[in-house]
């Protein structure tokens, strides 16, 4: 709390003689100094007392006026005469109203009576005079105030009133979509902390590949179980615009808003084939005695399954040998021996080779397209 200064005149009693008994003619016969809130004037006056003096003067002593001596007291010739003017003050002294009397004549002397120093924000000049209405004064005390920026703490002490003002004190500028933690009109107060969220919207682009499509169309001319690329196809090219919001420099949203093609995908068409496949082979010939062997077994369907993984292992040839693996025959055992187990002549008999190889195919894959599936998938083995 402020200590409010009892306001008086600091200094010597002002003294002076009686003179003698007053004239009875009203012509002056005295002379006297009157000094009023600091300004010094010679008056001749006829009166006989310092009221007198002051009425005569024109001026009316208020009831927080000081004057010495005082008003009754005898004035002579050489007397000295002081009148200081009360002045009212409405202070409002970090938000809190106050009224104020006080006989100093200008706001640093009234201030320095009432204990406020220069480190206090004044809303009136402290040169300024205090004039004889009343006088409004506002008044703001250092605080300490912490502000979060950018990344860094300040801590500083200032008389602004708002948190805007002291922004702009700081040189801190807000952008359009920056946060502050409190209103820019909220009074400050010691201890307040602030804290600027800078926040930036923007628009980004990214170009990425589309995929092209693949169309199949059945082609009467290529036999069943082949597949032809007519048109090769080709990757398109699309370019896509996110929205993208950044607090305080790290990514906090992404949303797509546009998606541009720039170069569309070319579809790539493969002709599947429908034909099916003639069998030409003789009767007696391994081809011949394999649709034996299926139909036996009911597979009569799968012979085209057969056909193409066994065109692809042997060429139907009962000598067939694969010098890396050792793999032999129609089937392609591996080893060849393992075919014994369907007949003594497994090196040279198409029909022994054959029960074999529909044996294993049967234990493994449950049917010869069961096998050509795996065939396909593995690359050329089953």
């Amino acid at each position: 709390m402020l200590r409010i200064v009892k306001y008086g005149v600091v200094g010597a009693v002002l003294a002076g003689t009686v003179g003698a008994t007053a004239a009875v003619w009203p012509t002056p016969d005295k002379s006297v100094t009157v000094v009023v809130d600091g300004q010094s004037s010679k008056i001749e006056t006829t009166a006989s007392d310092v009221s007198g003096v002051l009425h005569g003067a024109g001026y009316d002593i208020g009831r927080h006026d000081i004057v010495a001596p005082s008003r009754s007291y005898a004035i002579h010739t050489g007397s000295t005469i002081v009148l200081r003017r009360g002045r009212l003050l409405h202070l409002a002294i970090d938000g809190v109203s106050r009224e104020i009397w006080t006989t100093a004549p200008t706001v640093a002397d009234a201030l320095g009576q009432l204990g406020i120093t220069a480190a206090n924000f004044t809303s009136v000049s402290r040169a300024k005079r205090l004039p004889l209405k009343p006088t409004d004064i506002t008044i703001r005390t250092p605080k300490q105030v912490t502000i979060k920026h950018d990344g860094r703490q300040q801590r500083v002490t200032t008389t602004d009133a708002t948190a805007g003002r002291l922004l702009d004190d700081l040189g801190i500028k807000l952008g359009p979509d920056d946060r502050l933690s409190l209103p820019q009109t909220t009074a400050l107060s010691a201890g307040a902390q602030i804290t600027v969220t800078r926040v930036k919207r923007t628009m980004l682009s990214s170009t990425k590949p589309l995929p092209y499509p693949t169309k199949s169309v059945d082609d009467s001319s290529l036999e069943r179980g082949k597949t032809e690329i007519a048109t090769h196809g080709r990757n398109g090219l699309v370019r896509i615009t996110y929205a993208v919001v950044y607090v305080d420099g790290k990514l906090a949203g992404k949303t797509k808003i546009a998606t541009k093609t720039l170069r569309a995908a070319v579809v790539q068409i493969e002709k599947v084939g429908t034909k099916k496949p003639v069998v030409t082979s003789p009767s007696g010939s391994p081809q011949a005695i394999a649709q034996q062997l299926l139909a036996q077994r009911g597979w009569s369907s799968q012979f085209s399954c057969l056909q193409q993984m066994w065109d692809r292992e042997s060429g139907w040839r009962t000598d067939a040998s694969n010098p890396s693996s050792g793999a032999y025959g129609i089937p392609q055992a591996l080893p060849g021996s393992k075919m014994a187990s369907a007949g003594s002549d497994w090196q040279s008999s198409a029909r022994t080779q054959i029960t074999w190889g529909l044996d294993y195919i049967a234990s493994r894959y449950g049917d010869p397209c069961g096998a050509w599936a795996t065939w396909q998938a593995n690359g050329g083995w089953y």
